[in-house]
């Protein structure tokens, strides 16, 4: 792990392997960790940058909101502590959602983009008004419960059952999030903006992954990346939850790889009638 600093705070990040320099951005409440079984896989195709977001793992939270414009900021400012023009981008839920901050801020440095589990939308009312509940559980409380019912939805009920021991990891991760940042998270979640007017305007490439058994980023709604030009690859993830990259990095990351290595050859997207996987 090495250190850099942004907006007056420490924040931290690993990289591994070489070739195409390929962010992937981490969801909440975990860290970077959760991209590294995908990463193992990756690291002999790209050089892989996983940063852990602000306020998770080892990075510091700041005082404030945790914005999606702050985490684009400090994702901008890691590309020019390593002298980067141009990058790919894969994103999971909140990593997901920088990646349209992203587009809006420095469009020319992004050279394409993979989406898993991240839908354009706003939350709607009943979403945001969750959020507050969990603001104010969590205020008074602390992040226990808040990260226990958090694990009941990120990931699918067959693999919470199947695989307890990688759930477990996923739990003594969010450990390392404190409760102010936790709900400076939340706050920015509850606060982004909706991103449909961005995605009508993106013209690098793009994949879309949605997890089958996702309800915080509906198929549904990942399908909205399909309606792109035909630069848009859309696949369902079969028996997948929110966490997809995690519960299959296999799949996952055999798909990123098929992506971006046509990206990189200038080929064509896939056949789009071959979109559901499992």
């Amino acid at each position: 792990m090495a250190e850099y600093w942004s907006g007056g705070d420490r924040l931290w990040y690993r990289t591994m392997g070489a070739g195409q320099e390929v962010f992937l951005l981490h969801p909440t409440p975990v860290d970077h960790r959760f991209w590294m079984p995908a990463a193992h896989l990756l690291q002999d195709r790209y050089r892989l940058i996983l940063p852990d977001l602000r306020g998770h793992g080892r990075s510091e939270a700041g005082q404030g909101e945790i914005s999606m414009v702050r985490l684009a900021e400090d994702v901008e400012r890691l590309m020019d502590l390593l002298g980067l023009e141009r990058a790919c981008f894969a994103g999971c839920s909140v990593g997901a959602y920088v990646l349209y901050e992203l587009w809006r801020r420095c469009p020319g440095r992004l050279t394409a983009l993979a989406f898993c589990c991240g839908k354009p939308q706003a939350d709607s009312a009943a979403a945001r008004a969750k959020r507050q509940e969990n603001i104010a559980k969590i205020a008074r409380d602390g992040v226990d419960e808040f990260f226990n019912q958090t694990l009941t939805v990120v990931v699918s009920g067959a693999f919470a059952g199947k695989q307890p021991l990688k759930v477990r990891e996923l739990r003594t991760a969010m450990d390392a999030v404190t409760p102010q940042a936790a709900i400076a998270i939340q706050q920015g979640l509850m606060n982004r903006p909706d991103s449909m007017p961005t995605v009508e305007t993106i013209s690098v490439p793009v994949l879309a992954l949605a997890g089958e058994e996702d309800t915080l980023s509906s198929p549904a709604e990942m399908m909205e990346l399909a309606k792109l030009p035909a630069q848009a690859e859309y696949r369902l993830l079969r028996g997948l939850g929110h966490f997809a990259p995690y519960e299959d990095p296999e799949t996952v990351s055999g798909l990123l790889k098929g992506f971006f290595d046509r990206v990189l050859a200038g080929a064509p997207p896939f056949d789009a009638e071959q979109n559901t996987i499992g």
